[in-house]
């Protein structure tokens, strides 16, 4: 199976996580999985990611501070992140995507839609 790209996905649930992988490993993406926020930017620096799948409520840092540091460190800034989150307010998505997010994804997820937002983001990182 060829790989299509790679991806960390970011979430305190380990469910989610490994729904998510599973989804994206059959759509043939290398995957990286973290439960801790606070490791997101150590593991984006040691290997090429071309997406971050990030929920927003987690413990230590939430969702919207790890976006930003990824957004602010020039290594890590052209890697698109996609939200994954509970929260389906106006507020959060607007600030999400004003933080630079590529896109957002509300749960319970719709495994279609984690499918054609990641297949852009993996399209828009090649343009």
């Amino acid at each position: 199976m060829s790989v299509n790209g790679k991806i960390l996905i970011v979430d305190d649930v380990s469910t989610h996580l490994l729904l998510l992988q599973s989804i994206l490993q059959d759509e043939g993406y290398e995957t990286d999985i973290t439960d801790n926020p606070k490791s997101v930017s150590d593991i984006l620096q040691r290997s090429e990611y071309n997406v971050v799948l990030l929920d927003i409520m987690m413990p230590g840092l939430d969702g919207f501070q790890v976006l930003d540091i990824i957004k602010e460190n020039e290594r890590l800034s052209h890697i698109n992140v996609i939200i994954i989150s509970a929260k389906t307010d106006s507020w959060s998505i607007k600030n999400a995507l004003d933080k630079g997010a590529f896109d957002y994804i509300t749960k319970p997820i719709n495994i279609q839609d984690v499918r054609n937002k990641v297949k852009s983001a993996m399209i828009e990182r090649e343009i």
